[in-house]
């Protein structure tokens, strides 16, 4: 038996109760500072903790987000130019000599220059003469459209003079076209980068894109109209 026990025992029965109560209070006196301070500390971690996982967490979000946006834009924008240049016609337009006719295509690996109704203003109706070329900025490359009216005496540069382009696409890191053709009818199609002052449209025209984080586009490959199915129909104007 302790000593304050033995004091409480030889104590009458008032001073008994107090000598009790006194123990119990000593009991309940609560954390020291030094406990405070730890339980205080180790609450911090946890909530940094717990900030630090929810951070990470919404930059994951923000991440996955942004991907499906730009899955989303490579999308759309490939079902745009796909639609657009599927739609190529063979008309003819003014040649670099004076009374002379050409078919309006023509292209090399940074540009590419047709006839088509305009997919935004087909409602108006009217077949356009189009330039979709690359350009660059200080994002990168990125893909531009010129469009005009199409008349049979306008030459390229009279139709696009002073035609300000449309960003279809940019921070891209590579473009090139490319033409599926022959360029004779007893030689067989190959892929070239260039198609100019020629009688006859390629058979497939090729549009390859990549961003600058490395993400490849999927390859758009078009067929074109030939001359001779115009020609046979009667559909050439000029």
């Amino acid at each position: 038996m302790s000593v304050s026990t033995q004091g409480c025992a030889h104590s009458g029965a008032q001073r008994g109760v107090r000598c009790q109560q006194s123990q119990q209070k000593r009991t309940q006196q609560g954390f020291s500072l030094l406990e405070m301070l730890l339980a205080f500390s180790m609450l911090s971690l946890l909530f940094l903790a717990l900030f630090s996982s929810f951070n990470a967490l919404g930059r994951g979000w923000d991440a996955a987000d942004k991907r499906m946006l730009k899955t989303e834009d490579i999308r759309l924008i490939s079902e745009f130019l796909r639609t657009q240049l599927s739609q190529a016609m063979v008309v003819k337009i003014q040649g670099d000599e004076e009374d002379s006719q050409v078919y309006a295509f023509e292209g090399e690996e940074d540009v590419v220059r047709y006839a088509a109704p305009l997919q935004p203003l087909q409602k108006s109706g009217g077949v356009y003469l189009i330039e979709l070329a690359v350009g660059s900025d200080a994002k990168g490359k990125k893909l531009e459209m010129r469009y005009a009216p199409y008349r049979p005496d306008l030459s390229w540069d009279d139709a696009f003079d002073a035609v300000e382009p449309v960003l279809v696409y940019g921070g891209l890191e590579a473009v090139a076209f490319e033409y599926f053709a022959a360029e004779t009818v007893e030689d067989d199609p190959v892929w070239v980068n260039e198609w100019t002052e020629h009688a006859a449209y390629p058979l497939l025209f090729k549009l390859e894109l990549e961003d600058k984080d490395g993400r490849i586009w999927p390859e758009l490959v078009v067929d074109l109209p030939q001359v001779d199915e115009y020609i046979g129909g009667g559909r050439v104007p000029g």
